[in-house]
């Protein structure tokens, strides 16, 4: 990869969304560290990306229209290749490690919907497997609605999806033409699971967008999935109107970091014990309005900013793991950060 290659792409919010941009943007590493962006594709409020180690393509949700699109890199632009039409909402998408499905979340619908791919990683263009619907555990009728919000696959071959709007972790079973429903596990009434984060110690942890929490999940020895832990995310007390927003992990495997909303922070927490123990040591602020996303790359942070539209750089310090804003770059409405080569977990 030359210098000038693009390090990551970013999903942004278009006018349908709000947002300022006009597409997926490209952005290359500079010595700054900060990011230098360019115009890689038109897309309409493509607020998810994801890419495959099987495949060099690009999937986008484009949030309101419900279209998925599969775009083929072409240095620093992307060009469409195929496409899918699902109800409008599909909000994360997650491609399965040999690179055969895409998952997408549909927040709208409260769907998951299951979409293959050909041996190219084209979307095949078959209507979607959709997986069965939730029970609200509060059993609140009328009262509250699923809106599905993330995929991860498991190293054990299992799948867990958040539903933000009935608080559950659901967790699957992958098979030739979908998902197998094998239990939901209920955080506490109104906590609106959002993200997740696999740890390598086996536990799952999970930030709440309403709260502002993090819960750690674990598998016991006969595969039941449930909660053993939940704290507030941030060092010092949230504030009204906060909301929690992403939870990554970087090289160093003994610190979290979690981003919040409203008071616009990134909290470090350290990681202890077996790697369920987790604790808030520090917020700073994220560098812009309204942090949505983040990544960790190296011995940097990148955040992406939904209102103030830019992306954060802040350098990680050695001793602490402590991230310090040094730049930001305008980019317009930013929503996702994605390396141009992973392999997802």
């Amino acid at each position: 990869m030359s210098p000038t290659d693009p390090a990551f792409w970013l999903g942004t919010y278009t006018a349908s969304g709000d947002g300022t941009a006009t597409g997926i943007v490209a952005l290359s590493r500079q010595e700054a560290p900060t990011l230098r962006p360019s115009f890689a594709a038109p897309a309409d409020s493509a607020s998810w990306l994801s890419v495959s180690g099987q495949h060099p393509l690009v999937y986008a949700a484009e949030e309101f229209t419900g279209r998925v699109v599969a775009f083929q890199p072409e240095g620093a632009t992307l060009s469409e290749r195929s496409s899918v039409t699902l109800d409008a909402g599909a909000c994360h998408l997650s491609v399965s490690p040999r690179g055969r499905v895409v998952i997408a979340a549909c927040y709208g619908s409260g769907e998951i919907v299951w979409i293959p791919l050909d041996e190219n990683g084209g979307l095949a263009g078959a209507v979607p497997v959709v997986a069965p619907m939730p029970t609200d555990p509060y059993r609140l009728p009328g009262e509250r609605a699923p809106h599905a919000h993330q995929s991860r696959w498991l190293p054990n071959g299992l799948v867990v999806t958040t539903d933000l709007g009935y608080d559950l972790v659901r967790v699957w079973r992958p098979t030739a033409s979908g998902l197998s429903h094998v239990q939901d596990v209920a955080l506490p009434q109104g906590v609106g699971p959002r993200h997740t984060l696999w740890h390598e110690s086996g536990h799952l942890h999970v930030v709440t967008e309403y709260t502002g929490e993090v819960f750690t999940l674990r598998f016991d020895d006969a595969g039941t999935l449930s909660v053993v832990a939940g704290i507030r995310a941030t060092a010092d007390p949230l504030e009204s109107g906060d909301t929690g927003a992403e939870i990554a992990i970087g090289d160093r495997r003994d610190r979290i970091y979690v981003s919040i909303r409203g008071t616009n922070r990134i909290s470090t927490l350290d990681v202890r014990g077996d790697g369920g123990e987790l604790r808030p040591m520090s917020d700073v602020e994220s560098g812009g309005d309204w942090p949505r996303h983040h990544i960790l790359d190296g011995p940097n942070l990148h955040v992406a900013h939904q209102f103030s539209g830019d992306v954060a750089t802040h350098r990680l310090d050695d001793r602490t793991g402590i991230p310090h804003l040094v730049g930001t770059v305008e980019t317009g409405s930013a929503t996702c950060l994605v390396p141009t080569s992973t392999i997802e977990a």
